[in-house]
């Protein structure tokens, strides 16, 4: 059951809640998450080292929610994008933008550009300390394919998780991949190239020509399957982050 601040102590609990969840994203953008330690966090939060632990119980937590928060961001932003524009479920439309959003965010950028093993660990976290929004996460997006199918809006026949695998990989393997291509000398395009690149790759790949009526037809099992998914992050949130309204 989610936490709620109905105090002025429980208030001020809740925000040193939120700064010492700040600072921790900060100093991963910063030092990375192999060298940031919980002093580096009670030092940045201007609060003792027992004060952190008395909000997480472990470094793995509080980076882990670190993580779901930016993921938060991100897919509250496409679901806002989804309503405004119902081109935006379509695979392509989703991957361009999925991918343009994660790229805005600082922490997004620090992890992808620093090494692979630096990545792995902060997604190793995130698993064994949110195994059940990880695996709903994975849930969601075989249910998306089945959606869009069943619509008449995927025009590949392979089956649904070899869908989920192309596109997961794909929005994956851009996000990754400029860093190290950089250092190896390899033409690099602009964030908004890749996204387009990306989205067209992705589109050729999946997508039937979209009939305007299947696509508002779609439109509201597709938001209906990712603003639960944004539900079960925002209580994963709550309970170590109450509200403090």
């Amino acid at each position: 059951m989610a936490k709620t601040a109905d105090s002025p102590r429980d208030t001020e609990r809740a925000r040193r809640a939120v700064r010492i969840l700040d600072a921790a994203a900060e100093l991963l953008v910063s030092l990375g998450y192999g060298k940031v330690t919980i002093e580096d966090v009670a030092r940045r939060a201007g609060v003792g080292k027992g004060t952190v632990y008395l909000h997480f119980p472990t470094k793995e937590v509080l980076f882990g929610l670190v993580v779901v928060r930016v993921q938060m961001e991100v897919g509250t932003a496409l679901i806002a994008r989804m309503k405004a524009d119902p081109a935006v479920i379509l695979p392509g439309e989703t991957a361009r933008w999925l991918y343009l959003t994660q790229y805005e965010k600082p922490l997004v950028n620090a992890l992808l550009a620093r090494s692979t093993e630096t990545l792995g660990g902060i997604v190793e976290t995130v698993g064994a300390t949110q195994s059940g929004l990880t695996g709903l996460r994975a849930r969601v997006m075989q249910d998306y394919f089945t959606v869009l199918g069943g619509h008449g809006l995927l025009g590949s026949d392979r089956p649904v998780e070899e869908q989920n695998y192309l596109f997961v990989s794909a929005v994956m393997g851009a996000l990754v991949s400029p860093p190290l291509l950089a250092r190896q000398s390899y033409p690099v395009p602009e964030p908004h190239v890749r996204a387009e690149i990306l989205g067209e790759s992705v589109r050729r790949s999946l997508e039937e020509t979209a009939d305007p009526e299947a696509l508002l037809a779609a439109r509201p099992e597709v938001l209906a399957l990712f603003e639960g998914l944004m539900g079960w992050a925002r209580r994963a949130l709550e309970e170590y982050l109450p509200s403090t309204e």
